[in-house]
């Protein structure tokens, strides 16, 4: 059988500081972590503010469960007093995290902003646990702790790298671009790659954003539906990986965005 619990939304407040949203005690008979689900949205939705954060999961018990670093996709800036507001598709991130029959483990979550937000975002996790052992390696998560400046040109820019230690096979792929100020005409359009000397092909990693339209006049809602992810990948790993990022903007912009990365892998 499965189950489910969640740590109900608090706030994270309006600055960049991790914040601690509160934990599960998991019920004894469960011996796998599913999969978690990070959900959010924020109290005062402020014009020319995207809500753009990670959620990340923890525990003083439960072995090898890190690192579990994940981008929450994003919510798209609006422009004028009487925008919009889209809130993407809810994603879920598949763990396979063992658990000890028996137990009663405590898992925190955690929630930050990569951009100061004026809205009093809230942030709240949904966790899935089995009663069954995993069947499949258990998937880890990381990403750069810092969002990098996309400038307006169209160009290739470079972005944070992520250090890996004791992986064995990237799985997932994941991207986020968040509008500063939205304008007419502007729309968001863009490439990742993921790039190594340590990967065990030199096979390309380059993967498409979900596109942000943009349409006309003063009032601008800037939806997207679903964030950037791609799965099963397969891309063998050295024991130390670096994994460089670049994004490329397609299509000019009058005012910057912020861009990260982030991956999913295995250790086994």
């Amino acid at each position: 059988m499965t189950s489910f619990q969640c740590v109900r939304p608090v706030t994270i407040g309006t600055g960049v500081a991790k914040t601690n949203l509160g934990s599960v005690n998991k019920a004894s008979e469960n011996q796998n972590l599913i999969e978690f689900t990070p959900f959010y949205s924020c109290v005062i939705t402020t014009t020319v503010e995207s809500l753009f954060s990670e959620t990340a999961i923890e525990s003083i018990s439960v072995k090898d469960i890190l690192p579990k670093r994940v981008l929450n996709p994003v919510v798209q800036a609006g422009l004028g007093a009487t925008y919009g507001n889209i809130i993407p598709i809810l994603e879920s991130f598949e763990c396979n995290t063992p658990l000890i029959n028996g137990s009663n483990d405590i898992i925190t979550a955690f929630a930050q902003a990569q951009v100061a937000n004026t809205g009093v975002p809230l942030h709240g996790v949904e966790f899935h646990f089995s009663d069954s052992p995993p069947r499949n390696p258990q998937m880890y998560f990381d990403k750069p702790d810092n969002e990098t400046g996309s400038g307006t040109a169209a160009t290739s820019v470079s972005g944070n790298s992520i250090t890996i230690n004791g992986g064995r096979m990237l799985q997932n792929l994941y991207a986020s671009m968040a509008l500063t100020t939205p304008l007419a005409s502007k729309p968001q359009l863009a490439t990742m790659t993921f790039s190594s000397a340590n990967f065990n092909s030199s096979q390309g990693l380059e993967i498409a954003l979900q596109p942000v339209g943009m349409g006309l006049g003063a009032t601008l809602s800037a939806g997207q539906p679903i964030g950037t992810k791609r799965k099963n990948v397969g891309m063998g790993m050295k024991a130390t990986c670096v994994i460089n990022t670049s994004l490329f903007v397609a299509s000019a912009m009058t005012t910057a965005s912020n861009f990260i990365a982030g991956i999913g892998y295995t250790k086994a």
